[in-house]
């Protein structure tokens, strides 16, 4: 059985500036807590400035759903954007983990070069596609002649943010690899503060409309960049924000992606799922679309410790594992679940206590507050199982193992969730009940078997011996 202790490092080349305070033994609560605590402070203002986003459009029109109807639509697309960024930030942050955890600096400079230029072509790529293919793509999602124009106006606007979002997340991914939570938190205080004061002097003094959110988000983004890049230094391992023909590596192009790919793929999947929602909703109901995208971005507050601690999970599980340390990760896991699941409940509690008093707040259509006070009476218990399925997830992403992460996502999102609300919203004719009671089975049926996956530790043992064999080998030969 592999020991959880480690002996004091006796490297002396500057990899002792990575080394974090509990990470190989001690208690995991305190760990888990203290790498979360930045990055849910980062994430719970990204929520803050979209939920302000959100206030801010609804009081252009105070009695209609239809400009919040039309940015909702957009969301899928941004979600799928982010999903790549994210992907390319599990994708480095996996990498570099485990490469600080074999105590190798040079394969950590590697992983830096190879993630910008992955970027750099993602960017151009998905620019292109998405300003060439707009209008019929705006059709696709459900963009109806009474809110095209306000769909058109933020997604046009919304384009140039995709380098700079790309880019993020692949900063993101190296601090977030290196356990240095606290660059990235304060990065996102920056960019939400940020945005938050630029809403509505872009909506409202510059008379912008819905395309002014996309304009404070594009002037935020670039300035959290800047930070990222003259943060580095603080890493304190030499890195250069450089091109570098030596550090890049096919071998690591396919690494990242692997890793990354999975985690994209899971966030499109879900982004699909949200389509596919969306597209039975706005037949519905405009007023019910606007909900939807009302309590989605509540949600998303409710649900932010959970990704922190996600996030946290990611770093613990790559180092241990680089270590050896199965029973380690394994525990992180269950502390993790533990956490997340205990926070997420107290939360929705609240939300549903407070749900008749909070959405009239966004707007005086009483559809709209209707149907989003049902969403949350009917929905919001099943939030908290997402953190069994969410965790197991990160887990495996940390180890290298995405594609269980990718099978326990479809899962959820495509076998469960899609017939499920086709049978129960179209073939019964429950209409919205429907919609709301088929998300919710996928999440269910996820939990129980990401639960299940994560007791093979014979398998776990297996995978540990081949992935350090292979990174030791990989460490000998650029010696």
């Amino acid at each position: 059985m592999l020991s959880d202790k480690i002996q004091p490092d006796d490297n002396d080349s500057g990899t002792g500036h990575y080394n974090i305070p509990g990470m190989y033994e001690g208690s995991l609560y305190n760990l888990i807590i203290r790498l979360s605590l930045p990055m849910f402070i980062g994430m719970l203002t990204q929520v803050t400035y979209t939920v302000a986003d959100i206030f801010w459009l609804s009081h252009i029109d105070t009695e209609s759903g239809a400009i919040i109807a039309g940015v909702g639509l957009i969301f899928p697309i941004g979600m799928v954007l982010y999903a790549i960024a994210n992907g390319i930030q599990i994708g480095m942050g996996s990498l570099l983990s485990r490469a600080i955890g074999m105590q190798h600096v040079e394969r950590a400079q590697q992983i830096l070069s190879v993630g910008m230029t992955i970027v750099v072509c993602f960017a151009v790529i998905l620019g292109g596609l998405a300003y060439w293919f707009a209008e019929p793509l705006l059709r696709i999602l459900g963009a109806s002649d009474a809110i095209f124009c306000y769909a058109a106006d933020f997604y046009y606007y919304s384009l140039p943010t995709v380098f700079s979002i790309l880019l993020g997340g692949a900063m993101m991914g190296l601090f977030q690899g290196a356990g240095k939570t606290m660059v990235i938190m304060k990065a996102s205080l920056l960019g939400a503060v940020i945005n938050i004061i630029l809403d509505p002097i872009m909506i409202f003094v510059f008379d912008f409309g819905a395309k002014g959110v996309a304009l404070a988000s594009f002037v935020a983004q670039i300035i959290v960049v800047f930070y990222f890049i003259f943060s580095l230094p603080s890493l304190q391992a030499n890195f250069k924000y450089k091109f570098c023909l030596r550090h890049l590596s096919w071998t690591t192009y396919k690494q990242i992606l692997s890793v990354g790919l999975a985690q994209m793929l899971m966030q499109i999947i879900i982004s699909v799922g949200v389509i596919i929602y969306n597209s039975f909703i706005v037949r519905l109901d405009v007023d019910a679309m606007a909900a939807f995208t009302l309590t989605g971005r509540i949600d998303y507050f409710i649900m932010t410790p959970m990704l922190a601690i996600a996030s946290a999970l990611l770093t613990i599980v790559g180092q241990n594992w680089g270590r050896g340390n199965i029973e380690r990760t394994l525990k992180a896991y269950r502390v993790s679940m533990i956490l997340a699941f205990s926070i997420v409940l107290v939360l929705s509690v609240v939300h549903i206590i407070l749900a008749p008093y909070m959405y009239p707040l966004f707007t005086q259509s009483t559809n709209t507050c209707h149907y989003a006070i049902l969403q949350i009476q009917i929905m919001e218990f099943a939030l908290p199982f997402i953190a069994i399925s969410l965790l197991a997830s990160e887990y495996y992403q940390a180890i290298g193992k995405s594609w269980y992460s990718v099978f326990i996502t479809l899962t959820r999102h495509v076998f469960i969730s899609v017939p499920a609300v086709y049978i129960l919203a179209i073939s019964l004719n429950l209409g919205i009940m429907g919609v709301y009671l088929g998300a919710m089975s996928g999440t269910f049926i996820s939990a129980l078997l990401a639960w299940r996956l994560l007791r093979m530790s014979p398998r776990l043992m297996a995978w540990n011996k081949a992935s350090l064999d292979t990174q030791q080998h990989n460490k000998e030969a650029s010696a």
